[in-house]
This record gives C-alpha cells, structure tokens and sequence, in this order.
C-alpha cells in the first residue's frame, strides 16, 4: 500500500476559537503517537510560531517564496518532535499581492503536493488565518480535509453557515475536500453554552468532536512557555485527555484508527 500524507486545514472566520492551540496540540499528540508532523502557519500573526518557540523569525523561512513563485517550500525549524513551517508579519503584504497574480488561490497546492509527493511526512497541519482571503483559499485548495474549531457561543453559532458555505464552495475547485470535524472549545459550565451545545448536535450530529473545557490560565501559560499542552502538571492532566480523545476522533475520521 503506499505512503498516504493526509493534509489537514485548520479553520474558523471568528477569532478566539481556539484555532492555533489546536493545531499545535493536536500536532504534537499526532507526533507522541509516532505520525510524522509537519506544522505549517499560515497566519502573519505568526501565533502557532510564537506558541512553539520560535522567535526572530525572517520571511525566507515562511512559504513566501512558494506562494510568490513557485518555489519549493522552506526547510522546516524543528519543535516538540514536529516540523515547522513558520509565519512572519510580512505574509500579510504577500496575501495581498497574490491578488494580481496568476492562479492566486492554487499556489501553496503545488508547493505541498511535491512534499506529499515525498511521503516524508504523515500529517501536514495547516493553520489558516481567520479571514476568508486568498491565503485561506490556498490553503483548502491544499487541504484534503477540514477542522473546524467551534465555540459553544452565540459568535460560534453564527460563524458556522459561513465556514460551512466557504467549505461548499473551495469544494468546487478542491472536490476532495472534506470535513474531518467540528471540534467544540472553550465549554463552560454557563446555560448558554449548554444551549449552543444541543444546538451544534442537533446541526452536526457525528460530524461534532470535543468539548474542550476553557481553560484559560493552563493555555496561557503554555502559549507563554512556547510549548504544547503536554500534561507534565496535573494542572494539565484533563486538557490533554481532552486533546488525545479529540486525536482518536481525528485519526478515526480520515480513516488511520
């Protein structure tokens, strides 16, 4: 049977949801499982890079050049038993320029399936940024699947018709692309995020994963540290347990259980 790399975008329009720990968290269970990881943010708040560690980071080392003109896709920075391609500020100009270029959603594409073709890696995470510009579309013409972060809020409920429509319509130029699953974060003990909840399970049914529980100080303080959740605390115990159940729900919904 051959080597399949399953590429995996990471993506919500609303800020806060919880996007970039996933990606990392989820990541670095993958490689504690013996996955191949490469990491790549495409965000130019550069946050998943930060949260790993990295700093001091130049647009070379970003997928710049891959979107700008086809060039191969940088050496990653190694992280926590992962690979990481990072972001930098400067993303935020060449998104703006893929504009006036030809084939300015597919670029990445082309970039990634040379190292899907590779087989070097298992999983390539993508983080997109919470916008839907060209940067998000270049990373679903990429993708071969899509998580998505949800909030048991009133801002979550009302972010989910848009990512479902964005999902339909990449799904014309991208036909593979498909939902892994719609990972529920930041849950709270509140009424109204119980009712939020109910109503994400009535819409999504199996499709739903999670919940994560908020927790804010224990994020806080790995985003601050620049490394995982990885469950060295008993602070940190259940946010892990939370993060591998939602890896087995992953690894059973692209077909590697």
């Amino acid at each position: 049977m051959s080597h399949q790399t399953r590429v995996i975008m990471l993506f919500i329009h609303a800020g806060g949801a919880g996007k970039t720990s996933t990606t990392r968290d989820l990541g670095y269970e993958l490689a504690r499982r013996g996955k191949r990881v490469l990491l790549i943010d495409l965000d130019p708040q550069a946050n998943l890079t930060s949260w790993l560690g990295k700093y001091e980071i130049t647009p070379e080392q970003t997928v710049q050049a891959a979107l700008a003109d086809y060039s191969p896709l940088p050496e990653p920075l190694e992280a926590y038993g992962m690979h990481l391609i990072p972001s930098h500020l400067s993303l935020a100009r060449t998104e703006g320029q893929l504009g006036g270029m030809t084939n300015p959603e597919g670029r990445l594409k082309v970039a990634i399936d040379a190292v899907r073709a590779s087989g070097r890696y298992d999983y390539i995470l993508l983080d997109a940024p919470p916008s839907l510009g060209k940067m998000t579309a270049n990373a679903a013409n990429a993708a071969d699947w899509v998580i998505v972060p949800l909030p048991p809020t009133l801002k979550g409920l009302d972010a989910l018709p848009g990512v479902q429509e964005m999902i339909g319509e990449y799904s014309r130029t991208n036909p593979g692309l498909k939902v892994a699953m719609y990972l529920v974060t930041h849950m709270n003990q509140t009424k109204a995020s119980r009712e939020v909840m109910e109503v994400y399970q009535e819409m999504l049914g199996d499709q739903l994963t999670g919940p994560m529980v908020l927790r804010p100080a224990i994020y806080a303080n790995c985003q601050n540290a620049g490394r995982p959740i990885d469950g060295s605390s008993k602070d940190e115990a259940d946010a892990r347990a939370e993060i591998i159940q939602a890896t087995d729900a992953l690894l059973q919904r692209v077909g590697d259980a």
